[in-house]
């Protein structure tokens, strides 16, 4: 009987193992496949209770699998190959309205407040507060063109790179302009 006890408990450790490692993996997928992602949204993808989640985060994190980072209220997660200086591009680029902003300005050259209020259909107050925003977190600047103050990604290489390694992972096919996008990096 005893060894009857011994080969079931061996058993149900093995099953808690592979149920252990098939729910880190499918966490690490889902931040792989979405680098900038927070707990809501890896709960969301994955369907596991917040408490499951945080713990195999904690566990990825502390693994060196994954990288985080606590912006205000939130801890987002990247996988280890991003590097921190691409964390604010991809931050933004999973903001839609942000995103968009972005991409204007990358197919534009450098264009106006006017010129983005004109080809985004958004209200100019909400184009204003996001390109504020994205001027504070340094990846797009002020700039001048013909007397008029434009806007241009701070670090266009940067952007380009972080765009060309996420493009899949980033791409939103509602985007009409994706093929401009693509073709002017």
């Amino acid at each position: 009987m005893k060894f009857f006890q011994r080969n079931v408990s061996k058993l149900i450790c093995k099953k808690h193992l592979i149920y252990t490692l098939d729910r880190k993996t499918k966490i690490l997928k889902i931040i792989q496949a979405n680098p900038g992602i927070h707990v809501r949204g890896v709960i969301k993808e994955s369907s596991f209770e917040n408490g499951v989640v945080t713990h195999y985060l904690r566990q990825l994190t502390e693994d060196g699998v994954v990288r985080t980072q606590k912006r205000s209220r939130y801890h987002r997660y990247y996988p280890v190959d991003v590097e921190e200086k691409e964390f604010p591009v991809i931050r933004n680029m999973r903001k839609p309205t942000k995103k968009e902003i972005l991409f204007r300005i990358m197919v534009e050259g450098n264009p106006s407040f006017k010129d983005l209020t004109l080809k985004i259909d958004k209200s100019p107050s909400t184009i204003s507060w996001n390109v504020s925003e994205l001027v504070k977190e340094g990846v797009v600047e002020k700039c001048k063109k013909d007397g008029k103050q434009c806007y241009r990604v701070k670090d266009k290489e940067l952007f380009k790179k972080t765009f060309k390694k996420e493009f899949t992972k980033l791409f939103d096919e509602k985007l009409e302009h994706s093929e401009d996008i693509f073709l002017a990096l």
